[in-house]
């Protein structure tokens, strides 16, 4: 299994909402931190820590083959709650009160697929790649021209239309079924 350091940042231009811009970014590096790939890309009407999840999402979509990977952020959110387990207990638990259970889904399903440890740095400080990747960000959200983030409004029940089509998910246990008008989730083995 191929090793890869990657780093990721997400940001918000303005207030959460129609008015936003968001921007994500990802650099992507072999072992000796020779950068092979930049990634970004972002939506409007969205927030930071979806753009933070679409990173590191993003990250893990790029490979296509089983990787072992060390992806450094600089949002809590996102590191805590894939390293203290607390994303995969929300589903093992049914708790679909969170936001941003669209991407979660999606991630945690990478996640089964890649060997990933989850770093986290200080933003803005002195760190060089966590600086560069959040100017991809920057031009992300300035420069692009960009597509309305469709799943903001958490107060939407989870639907058929946060279950990515079968083709995109990478393990064929991760279990998705209908139960009395909702979706549920399961996570599986690979």
């Amino acid at each position: 299994m191929k090793k890869y350091k990657c780093w990721t940042d997400g940001s918000l231009k303005g207030h959460v909402g129609i008015s936003s811009k968001g921007g994500w970014g990802s650099i992507i590096c072999d072992e000796s931190e020779n950068i092979i790939q930049e990634l970004c890309g972002g939506f409007t009407n969205t927030t930071n820590n979806r753009m933070e999840l679409r990173a590191i999402l993003e990250t893990l979509r790029y490979f296509k083959e089983p990787a072992e990977l060390e992806i450094t952020s600089d949002s809590q959110y996102v590191v805590n709650s894939i390293n203290e387990g607390w994303v995969q207990k929300w589903f093992e638990d049914k708790d679909y009160s969170k936001k941003n259970l669209d991407l979660w889904f999606e991630l945690l399903d990478y996640l089964q697929f890649h060997k990933v440890t989850m770093l986290w740095t200080k933003g803005h400080a002195n760190n060089d790649m966590n600086n560069k990747v959040d100017e991809l960000c920057q031009f992300a959200a300035n420069c692009l021209n960009l597509p309305k983030d469709e799943y903001t409004d958490n107060s939407k029940e989870i639907g058929e239309s946060l279950v990515p089509e079968s083709e995109t998910r990478r393990s064929d246990g991760f279990n998705v079924r209908q139960e009395n008008g909702k979706i549920t989730y399961s996570l599986g083995q690979i």
